[in-house]
């Protein structure tokens, strides 16, 4: 690995941990627009927010043993056939969740990124860079998997059926906007009020749809 590849593995590790630190001091169960209260959408949020810490610090975990491996010049720990299956196998994760989850264009899109840095860390001869970017793919892959099992198994998933759809604070149009939804993005139905129904996001945010702009499963 030559000293620009360590120079942006430290960038990566320093944004990690400031990614890590800002979702760890979010306030998870206080009641504020669009995120519901502790009883309602602010235990989801909790739990969404524990999530990606801990996706983040297993990054931050491996970054740093990559970090150490390359300082102390042990770079041969991986063969490059044990290199190749990790690649593979991330690879195919990540295909598989990319045909289930059409709600997460942006995480699937990443994955890709880090599948296509492993390949040409690979074909550099980096076989110790390569099962870094293959291993994050992976995990971007499985936090995907697991948010296509929660939308599968819970009997109140609905879908978004328009191209956009406004998420409000209120059952009406004259409600403030929270977040625009698009077409497929999946929610939790909860309560019904005059033709609108209140919803879950997949990342905790707590508001309201015209019940025509949704789809069950």
């Amino acid at each position: 690995m030559d000293r620009r590849f360590s120079q942006q593995l430290r960038h990566a590790l320093i944004l990690s941990v400031t990614a890590v630190t800002g979702l760890a001091t979010l306030p998870g169960c206080t009641t504020y627009a669009g995120f519901g209260t502790a009883n309602s959408g602010g235990n989801e949020r909790t739990a969404y927010l524990e999530r990606e810490v801990a996706r983040l610090k297993a990054d931050l975990v491996h970054a740093e043993t990559t970090m150490i491996n390359i300082e102390s010049g042990l770079r041969g720990t991986h063969t490059r056939a044990h290199t190749v299956s990790l690649l593979a196998e991330a690879r195919i994760a990540v295909e598989r969740v990319g045909r289930k989850v059409t709600w997460r264009q942006s995480q699937l899109e990443e994955a890709i990124v880090k599948l296509n840095e492993a390949e040409r860390q690979l074909k550099a001869g980096h076989s110790g860079s390569a099962v870094f970017f293959a291993s994050r793919a992976r995990r971007l892959a499985d936090s995907l998997q697991e948010e296509v099992e929660r939308v599968a198994h819970s009997s109140t998933t609905r879908f978004v059926r328009t191209r956009l759809a406004n998420l409000r604070t209120g059952p009406s149009t004259k409600h403030a906007i929270i977040e625009v939804l698009t077409e497929s993005t999946p929610v939790f139905a909860e309560t019904r009020s005059r033709g609108w129904i209140r919803v879950r996001t997949l990342a905790g945010p707590v508001g309201w749809l015209h019940a025509s702009l949704l789809r069950p499963r």
